[in-house]
């Protein structure tokens, strides 16, 4: 994720690796090495296994955090890749870090999003006990990622793949976004920096890196390539490289300028199919009223703004709704006791 809080979420990554030290003195070397191992054995949490779902809302991988059980839980789904719960884990501590240090907590108020950089501070909080920077230093270059590079930081450690996406999107110098993707080219993961990232879920198959990346077993170079978001539109034309971390997921950097694999590239901005003066139906699901496209998109999500107020930000936040088996209201995720049908405010009546 990151992206927009790039580098605040790695100081606030930085301030949780210290609270770590100072009430677990020594346990980093284990969280990297075993990280469910390790945090099986704190006392103040419990780490929960469970199938693994797509529907992890705004949260960038697949778990979530439960503070509504004592201890609370870190809730992790059930990935055959032992390197992927690792992660997932960790990004969870993060969560319990946050919410239960105050020191932590503070810095959340003075985003807007404050949830946004809160997930962003967990992936790079996660990605950095399981990479530190003696790690990373001389595989990733300082002019930039490369998507073999990504893969050699893969191989050469005990780290995720999402965490050497973490890692190496860190390293990028301008707008850029390092994704996985699986076999099929849809997006499993993505770190981004200054740019829009694909969502997770999104088929990138029909682009032209992902195309070609697809049907050989080589790295892959484009420089005619884009982003393809949900909505039809695309981003504008960017540089990218795609390299195979094995048989099933692959490695893509996308990057606006600066492409670590070229002597030259410069940047070609406003060259995003342009949807100024077409028809566009709101993506809200309360709303779906049809309207002519006649001012900027969100600068966030990059999707129009209808005549209500709504786009693609109003749109995600309704989808990650849920509606409760016995009031039927819907709510948002953190208003549910982990995958439980019923509302925290149903349950309590009921007790």
């Amino acid at each position: 994720m990151q992206g927009r809080f790039a580098e605040e979420a790695v100081d606030q990554a930085e301030a949780m690796i210290a609270v770590v030290e100072r009430l677990h003195p020594g346990a980093l070397v284990a969280l990297r090495e075993s990280p469910l191992d390790e945090l099986g054995n704190w006392p103040d949490i419990v780490v929960e296994l469970v199938p693994e779902g797509n529907d992890g809302g705004r949260c960038s991988v697949a778990g979530s955090y439960r503070d509504d059980t004592k201890p609370p839980t870190l809730v992790v789904g059930a990935s055959r890749s032992h390197r992927r719960r690792g992660f997932t884990g960790l990004h969870e501590l993060g969560h319990h870090l946050q919410q239960t240090d105050p020191d932590l907590g503070q810095p959340l108020f003075a985003y807007q999003d404050s949830e946004a950089f809160e997930d962003s501070a967990c992936d790079a909080f996660a990605a950095r006990v399981l990479l530190p920077d003696d790690r990373v230093r001389g595989v990733i270059d300082v002019r930039g990622p490369a998507a073999p590079a990504v893969v050699d930081l893969f191989r050469s450690s005990q780290a995720s793949r999402e965490a050497c996406c973490v890692r190496a999107a860190e390293y990028l110098t301008g707008g850029g976004i390092v994704a996985l993707l699986d076999a099929a080219g849809t997006v499993t993961f993505a770190a981004q920096r200054g740019m829009l990232p694909p969502a997770r879920g999104s088929d990138q198959s029909a682009t032209p890196l992902i195309g070609a990346a697809l049907r050989a077993s080589a790295t892959v170079e484009r420089d005619n390539t884009f982003v393809a978001f949900r909505n039809g539109s695309t981003s504008d034309t960017l540089y990218g490289q795609a390299a195979w971390c094995d048989e099933d997921y692959l490695i893509a950097v996308l990057v606006s300028d600066n492409a670590a694999w070229r002597p030259f590239a410069p940047p070609r901005p406003d060259t995003a199919r342009s949807r100024f003066g077409s028809w566009w139906t709101c993506e809200t699901e309360t709303c779906s009223e049809t309207f002519r496209i006649t001012e900027p998109a969100c600068t966030r999500c990059r999707t129009p703004r209808c005549p209500n107020g709504h786009c693609g930000c109003t749109s995600a936040r309704v989808q990650a709704d849920r509606q409760c088996d016995t009031c039927f209201l819907k709510w948002p995720p953190s208003r549910f006791n982990g995958n439980s049908p019923t509302c925290r405010s149903c349950v309590e009546e009921s007790s």
